[in-house]
Order: structure tokens, then C-alpha cells, then sequence
């Protein structure tokens, strides 16, 4: 591991622990502050470094960035808080999730930066949300596959999750198909998971981004963390319910990989190699990494390169009714001008569309044996696969 890595992670856990980690004082500040603000994880480095040697090289720059993301963070909270009043004052059941969850744990908010704000409802509530938020000044932006967006003039975003784990990632779609199953009551309106199941879910939905193209170290600190707030969990439970995901293996190599950050065991080969993959990933991954993903995945559900990539053409000729149904709303009341509507979005693409085309065939030609196969080997080395159903 590299040395400019050991004390960023030394950093990371002196501002959560207070347990002192020497950090050298000649660091690469400016790559320290690089990796930190692709990782959204600035004020809890910044506390670390300032913790371990007072003022250092870059601290004004570090100091100014952490004073713009608590001010972030701040109206997020606050949010939050009125959209939990507003749910719980008109009978709107939800769960916090993610980050809107694990946060609370931290010992300060902005320790634990939020890209938005997740909460899981019940869909047959929505009619009645949807005025409710446009009363606090939110704005209804897309439906996507598992969540509706909404955001703020200021830049804020909330996702409503009508599912934990998107349907196209069908294997662990499959544990979550029923949202609401391991929901917990706690007050008023609000729900829970129990702290062994949200454990896996922050674990699942890890490993569903380092498996379509990556995930950084808030995720991962998110984990070592919850253990270290969490003594008691139960660890036959989990890793029972891990084994059924089949991310029980995946699950031991993070977990070692965690031991060498902040616990000082010996790195190995495979936990250098997630150290780096990790770092490189930034908060959500490559584009080229992202792209291989989509690659290997739309492989996984065919029998070959050659019949995915056919399909992938397909799909994006003919765009599926749900698809074509959020770019033409005409077609909620008449379907049958489908095929009409597929020409104009054809002829709109030849036109105005030559950057999205270029994209696509690139996209296409990552639909190779030898690129897929690259990248499903590298997710075998760390446990994992696409286990999806053919389609």
C-alpha cells in the first residue's frame, strides 16, 4: 500500500477514533486533497490532518472547501427534518436509507457527506407526497428504475426509493424484492431496519456499485465504522444472510481489506489490489469502468458477446414502451403511435443526437470477449460475478 494512502486512511481514523496515527508532516497535500474531494470526504480528513499536525500545506484551502460542505450538509439536514415532519404529520410511512441513515452515527454530520437524500416509501402514497413536497419548494425531476428525484432550486436532490436494489440487478433484486420486509417500527411514521439488516443492506448496495464499475472509501469507511459503533452485532445472522447473496466471500476480503487500513494487519496481494481499485474509483467509479460493467453484465444475460451486443442494438433501435413512455408522455394515452414516435426519436438522434451515437458505439464495441472476460476475471479475483437471469 502506498505510503501517501497510509496516512490518508491514518488521517480517517484519527478524526473518528481520536486514536493517535503518526502522519507524516511532508505529505502531498495537494493529491491528499485530490483523492479526499473525488472521495466527498474532505472535513474528515481535513479534521485528521489538523488533529495530528495543527496547520499544514493546503490548510486554508482544505479549511474553506470543509466550511462550503458543511453549509451543504447543513441544508440537507435541514430537509430532511421537514420533510420527515411533513411525512409524519399527513401519515406517510418511510425509512431512511443510506447515508440519511448511517450518518447519525458519525460523530459529527458532516464527517458523513450525503450526494442526496434516500428514503424508501410505499408507492400507492405517492399521490399524496408529491403535493407535499411541492408545498416545501421541491421540484418532481425523473422516475428511474427504483427511485423518483426530486431537487431544490439550491441544488439539493432527494430520492424516493420505491425499491432498495434496482430490478436489473436481478441476484440481489431477488433478496429485496419485498422493500418493506425488514422494516422495523419506531415512531410516528418513521421505520427502520434492524441494525444487523441495515449492515447488509450498506454492504449490498456497496458491492452493487463496485460490481457496475466501482465505489470509493465513504463506502467502505461506512462499514468499518458501523462495526466499530456496533459491537454486538450478530455475525452468524449476517454472514448467513451474506451466503444467501452469495457475497459471503466478497464480504471477508472487504473485511480484511478494512483490517489493513485501520487495524493494522498485513496487506496482501488481493488487499493492495482493492486499496487501489478503490482509491482510483473515486465515489461511483470510472466511466470506462462503468462502461466494461454494462459490457460484462449484458454478456452475463445472454450466451454471448455476439447475442448481447444484437440485443443492445436492438434496445436502443426500439426503445421498451416504459422507456419511450418518459421521453413521449403522449403515449400514456395513445400507446398505439409507438412505432410512429420510435422514427421521430430516430430521426432526432441523426440530427441533434451525433455525440449520444458516438457514445453508444463505443458502448457497443466494449461488447468483446476479451474485454468482458478481463472484467469478470477481475471481479472473480474479489469474489464476485454476474449471477442474472437470461433474458
Amino acid at each position: 500500500m502506498e505510503k501517501l494512502h497510509i496516512n490518508l486512511l491514518s488521517a480517517i481514523k484519527l478524526a473518528l477514533t481520536g486514536e493517535s496515527a503518526p502522519i507524516d508532516k511532508d505529505l502531498d497535500y495537494k493529491e491528499i486533497f485530490k483523492i479526499s474531494r473525488t472521495h466527498q470526504i474532505i472535513p474528515l480528513v481535513f479534521d485528521g490532518l489538523y488533529k495530528a499536525n495543527g496547520q499544514f500545506e493546503g490548510f486554508e484551502n482544505f479549511r474553506n472547501v470543509t466550511f462550503q460542505l458543511i453549509r451543504r450538509d447543513q441544508n440537507q439536514l435541514y430537509y430532511l427534518k421537514k420533510i420527515e415532519a411533513l411525512f409524519n404529520n399527513n401519515g406517510i410511512e418511510y425509512m431512511l436509507l443510506k447515508g440519511s441513515s448511517i450518518k447519525r452515527y458519525y460523530p459529527t454530520s458532516e464527517f458523513r457527506l450525503m450526494g442526496d437524500i434516500d428514503l424508501l416509501i410505499k408507492e400507492n402514497q405517492y399521490d399524496v407526497i408529491k403535493p407535499l413536497l411541492t408545498e416545501i419548494g421541491l421540484v418532481e425531476k425523473v422516475e428511474s428504475d427504483h427511485e423518483l428525484i426530486w431537487v431544490s432550486s439550491n441544488g439539493l436532490i432527494l430520492e424516493l426509493h420505491k425499491r432498495l436494489i434496482p430490478s436489473y440487478n436481478d441476484d440481489y433484486y431477488s433478496y429485496y424484492i419485498n422493500p418493506w420486509e425488514k422494516a422495523v417500527y419506531k415512531s410516528n411514521c418513521s421505520y427502520s431496519m434492524s441494525k444487523e439488516d441495515e449492515y447488509i443492506y450498506i454492504f449490498t448496495h456497496l458491492t452493487k456499485h463496485y460490481r457496475d464499475g466501482g465505489i470509493g472509501l465513504r463506502h467502505l469507511i461506512d462499514i468499518w465504522y458501523f462495526t466499530l459503533k456496533h459491537s454486538l452485532l450478530n455475525k452468524t445472522y449476517i454472514n448467513k444472510e451474506l451466503e444467501k447473496l452469495e457475497l459471503l466471500e466478497f464480504h471477508n476480503n472487504i473485511i480484511d481489506t478494512l483490517d489493513v487500513w485501520f487495524n493494522g494487519k498485513e496487506p496482501t496481494e488481493l488487499t493492495d489490489y482493492i486499496t487501489q481499485r478503490i482509491i482510483e474509483s473515486g465515489s461511483f467509479g470510472l466511466r470506462e469502468w462503468h462502461e466494461k460493467a454494462n459490457a460484462a453484465r449484458a454478456t452475463a444475460r445472454t450466451d454471448s458477446t455476439s447475442s448481447a451486443k444484437k440485443k443492445t442494438v436492438l434496445r436502443l433501435i426500439f426503445l421498451p414502451m416504459d422507456e419511450m413512455r418518459k421521453k413521449f408522455p403522449i403515449l400514456e394515452k395513445l400507446p398505439f403511435l409507438l412505432p410512429l414516435l420510435w422514427v421521430v426519436r430516430w430521426i432526432n438522434a441523426i440530427f441533434n443526437k451525433r455525440k449520444s451515437i458516438a457514445s453508444e458505439t463505443r458502448r457497443l464495441n466494449l461488447i468483446d470477449d476479451q474485454i468482458v472476460d478481463n472484467y469478470n476475471s477481475e471481479l472473480k479475483k474479489v469474489g464476485l460475478k454476474f449471477n442474472l437471469k437470461k433474458k
